[in-house]
């Protein structure tokens, strides 16, 4: 996670393809790393696709809301760090968008939700290892100087570990990052 932080961080040109590379290799380490975690998954169900719908949206929603509120609405605090993680990654393209819900997404979700909440489940409980990997992934932000992705992240991923938990599936937060991903990168910016 730290050299995913560190290539988001960097940023270095042609991102996503390099980010996709990177992703795939992380992917297969996450899935073996996994272990005693790893079992047979579950398929994602018509309620559990509808819960993860409904929460990208809302989840879109709150962020837009929030962005305005400091970005043009009550402050301008917000409007500089804004642009400038938009001006680094862009706003996206339908390449773009196959990357992030093909692979980004995935070694996220299985690494933050598989690999992570599932190892802090045996000593925090169900709702200790989802307040645990959240906190987890938006200080490891913070320790690379992205405080914006951080504050974006703690409520996201918040979300995400506890749909999880209470739909019994990783496909559930897979399908609700993915579309939360293409919304505010790809479709509809908050720029």
């Amino acid at each position: 996670m730290v050299a995913w932080t560190a290539l988001v961080h960097a940023h270095p040109p042609f991102f996503f393809a390099l980010a996709s590379v990177f992703c795939a290799g992380w992917l297969a380490v996450t899935w073996r790393a996994m272990g005693r975690w790893r079992r047979p998954l579950p398929r994602l169900s018509l309620p559990d696709a509808a819960w993860s719908v409904a929460q990208a949206l809302v989840l879109y929603a709150g962020a837009r809301a929030f962005l305005w509120a400091f970005c043009g609405g009550f402050t301008d605090a917000l409007c500089e760090p804004l642009h400038a993680v938009y001006a680094t990654f862009g706003t996206g393209s339908v390449g773009t968008a196959l990357a992030l819900v093909l692979l980004l997404v995935p070694a996220e979700e299985w690494f933050w939700r598989g690999l992570v909440q599932g190892a802090l489940r045996a000593r925090l409980g169900r709702w200790g290892a989802v307040a645990g990997s959240a906190v987890l992934s938006s200080l490891l932000l913070l320790a690379f100087g992205e405080p914006l992705l951080a504050l974006a992240a703690l409520p996201t991923s918040l979300a995400w570990g506890a749909l999880a938990e209470w739909r019994g599936t990783p496909w559930a937060s897979w399908l609700s990052h993915a579309l939360w991903d293409v919304l505010i990168v790809v479709l509809l910016p908050a720029t």
